[in-house]
């Protein structure tokens, strides 16, 4: 004799395995919310999605991020704050020089100012040693970082060594125009010197005056 068989859920303590209808319809709300939440979650884990304009970056960049390591690459040591701090305050001193000697260079038709042009060839040398000194300290990663100021002052480590060199050998100047032009373009140098140790000063962490 065939027996017909009939599938008949379990029951566990009176209800079945799927539970009531109700329960049913909860597991399948649940499970659709599952499953509209998942890209968002993912969205959310790989650092959010592109910033508006279409342009987004790369999975786990940050700019502040970024910034952040650029300004710890860069910053100075203690020693280099010190060298800078320094330097600044021996070009401002040598600013004065320069225009002090061109003043009265011009006022006095360039009389003898042996005195005036010595102090001012010493001036130049220690701020060329300063200069020199604190290049020598950056290390190859704050050398890459400031590559384009590194470039700027060795463009005024030129002008200024040729400076001096004129001025050194130069003696007393009886050519009084020959004398201004020295000393202005010396001036130009140490103004774009300035400028670039502001900027170094800047990127590096370190607050100078004098400047």
């Amino acid at each position: 004799m065939t027996r017909n068989f009939v599938f008949r859920p379990q029951v566990f303590r009176g209800t079945s395995w799927l539970g009531t209808t109700a329960d049913l319809k909860i597991l399948i709300s649940a499970a659709v919310l599952l499953i509209a939440a998942a890209p968002m979650m993912a969205q959310h884990q790989h650092g959010g999605g592109a910033p508006a304009g279409g342009g987004g970056y790369a999975v786990g960049y940050s700019p502040a991020a970024s910034d952040f390591q650029k300004a710890i690459t860069l910053q100075a040591t203690e020693s280099q704050s010190t060298q800078i701090r320094s330097w600044v305050q021996n070009t401002s001193v040598l600013t004065q020089h320069l225009e002090d000697i061109l003043n009265l260079s011009i006022a006095v038709n360039a009389r003898d100012l042996s005195a005036e042009r010595d102090a001012l060839v010493v001036t130049l040398a220690t701020d060329n040693l300063d200069r020199q000194q604190f290049l020598a300290s950056l290390s190859k990663p704050q050398r890459s970082g400031l590559k384009r100021i590194v470039g700027r002052l060795d463009k005024v480590d030129h002008a200024l060594a040729k400076a001096l060199s004129d001025l050194t050998n130069s003696g007393q100047s009886h050519n009084a125009k020959l004398f201004v032009k020295e000393l202005e373009e010396a001036k130009r140098a140490v103004s774009l010197e300035k400028h670039s140790q502001q900027e170094l000063a800047d990127e590096m962490g370190v607050t100078v005056q004098g400047n």
